[in-house]
Order: C-alpha cells, then sequence, then structure tokens
C-alpha cells in the first residue's frame, strides 16, 4: 500500500448504516459500494431489534462500544428503528466523533403496530436524551415521505413529540426534509440510493 493510499484511508470519514426493525444487514449491504463512492467508509450495523436475550441498553452499549473503535469522523444514517438507535448514540457521544446523523423514515413516538418492546424502549430513551442532543454540534437530518403507512410522516418529526424546552422553543438543530415517496420500505430504499446524495450533503454541511 503507498503513502498516498494511507493517506487516504485515515481521512475518510467512517458511515454506520443502521437498520431498523428485522436487522435486515445484507440488504443494507448491497448499497455499500453507493456510499463508498461518495466518500465514506460504510458499515453496516445490526441493532438486534428482534434479539430477546439482551435487553435495550446492552443492544446501545454495543452500538456505542463500536463507534469508538473506530478511527476517525463518524456519521450515522439510521432507517426507521434504526433513526432513534442512532440519536441515542449521538447523545451517549463524549467525545464528539459522530459529525451527522440522518434518519430516514424514523418513527419519534412510539405506536403499539410497532410491535417491538425494545423500539418501545429506545424511543422513551431519546425523549430522556433530548437535553443532550441540544448541546451537540452534529448536523442532525430527518427524511420522511408524503405517505407512510408504518410510520405517519408527522411521526418523523421531534419538534412535534419533543419534551418542552425551558424557553419553549422548538428542538434546535434538526434539518427536516420530504422525500417525493411513498411507503416505508421504499422511502427507505430510495433514501440509501436516489437520494443519497441529498442526504450525504446534508450530513456533511455544517449545521445550522
Amino acid at each position: 500500500m503507498q503513502i498516498r493510499d494511507i493517506f487516504i484511508l485515515v481521512n475518510t470519514p467512517n458511515l454506520i448504516l443502521i437498520p431498523g426493525l428485522g436487522d435486515r444487514k445484507w440488504l443494507y449491504q448491497l448499497v455499500c459500494p453507493l456510499w463508498r463512492a461518495r466518500g465514506f467508509c460504510p458499515h453496516v450495523f445490526a441493532f438486534g431489534w428482534e434479539d430477546a436475550a439482551n435487553d435495550y441498553h446492552k443492544k446501545q452499549n454495543r452500538l456505542h462500544d463500536y463507534i469508538r473503535n473506530l478511527e476517525g469522523d463518524v456519521y450515522l444514517i439510521g432507517a426507521s428503528a434504526g433513526g432513534v438507535a442512532a440519536l441515542n448514540a449521538l447523545a451517549m457521544d463524549n467525545s464528539d466523533r459522530i459529525k451527522g446523523v440522518a434518519t430516514i423514515a424514523t418513527p419519534y413516538v412510539y405506536r403499539q403496530r410497532l410491535r417491538n418492546e425494545t423500539l418501545a424502549r429506545a424511543i422513551d430513551e431519546l425523549s430522556n436524551n433530548l437535553p443532550a442532543m441540544q448541546a451537540k454540534l452534529a448536523r442532525i437530518a430527518s427524511f420522511y415521505s408524503v405517505h407512510d403507512q408504518v410510520v405517519p410522516p408527522t411521526d418523523s418529526r421531534l419538534d412535534n413529540h419533543c419534551i418542552k424546552q425551558p424557553n419553549n422553543s422548538k428542538f434546535a438543530n434538526i434539518n427536516y426534509q420530504q422525500l417525493p415517496t411513498f411507503g416505508h420500505g421504499l422511502t427507505i430504499a430510495a433514501g440509501l440510493t436516489v437520494f443519497g446524495g441529498r442526504i450525504s450533503a446534508n450530513l456533511t454541511s455544517p449545521p445550522q
């Protein structure tokens, strides 16, 4: 390996893709070449939403350890439930390694139809983590569809469901963007492929 190749490898930011319920890691691995072409070193982290052997905190700590063991800057893209895990990881990041987080069709409020206790616990933890996230300089973007039969677009906006801030202001530094898509799975697929450039630009641009 030449010196130039080592320099590029060391300075390539990490991108962790976090799948939602079902942990379909192999599907996300298919889009890794697209994100590698956009200048990232992609990883896929299966959170273990369906794993009954471990509780929520063990799963979230495992993601935290994975991020901590990477070299260089880290960006996160969480799809559906994976977005909740990504935002909670940001709140836990005391080293400010995480530079940007994008969520796609992510529920910020729990509905019984989602039928996953780990997700319910993660969303509850997210509400507790909002004050810590307020202090972060990382770029945060939430992408949602025109219509989603699983996660209604209004459920993908933290300002609709967040805790009250002391000054009654809405939760800061989240960029909300509606994608011209219909359906839960299609929105996630389109976000990771067709609209990947748009999401990449949001991840890496300076916080507002």
